[in-house]
């Protein structure tokens, strides 16, 4: 389509895009210069979709990030099994 007459019907043409899904290429001195297509919003990717966002501050299994005597259910599993014993 020469450019010239994308001009004039610009807003029709990408209603009409956007509905039918059908691309555009418009032309200048009969050489292809742009492509008018329907954007699509795309999905995020899970996979990797946090990258360069996170840090891993340290191993879980070789250093717990809180101390095992400061859980109070691993130190005293009784006061959680049997709460109505330990009021």
């Amino acid at each position: 389509m020469p450019a010239g007459e994308f001009k004039t019907n610009c807003l029709r043409l990408m209603d009409e895009v956007q509905e039918t899904g059908a691309e555009i290429v418009v032309t200048k001195h009969r050489r292809p210069v742009v492509r008018i297509s329907p954007f699509r919003q795309e999905e995020p990717r899970l996979v990797g979709s946090c990258k360069g966002q996170l840090r891993i501050l340290s191993d879980i299994d070789a250093e717990p990030a809180i101390p095992l005597e400061d859980w109070e259910v691993i130190s005293h599993p009784e006061r959680f099994l049997n709460p109505e014993e330990h009021v």
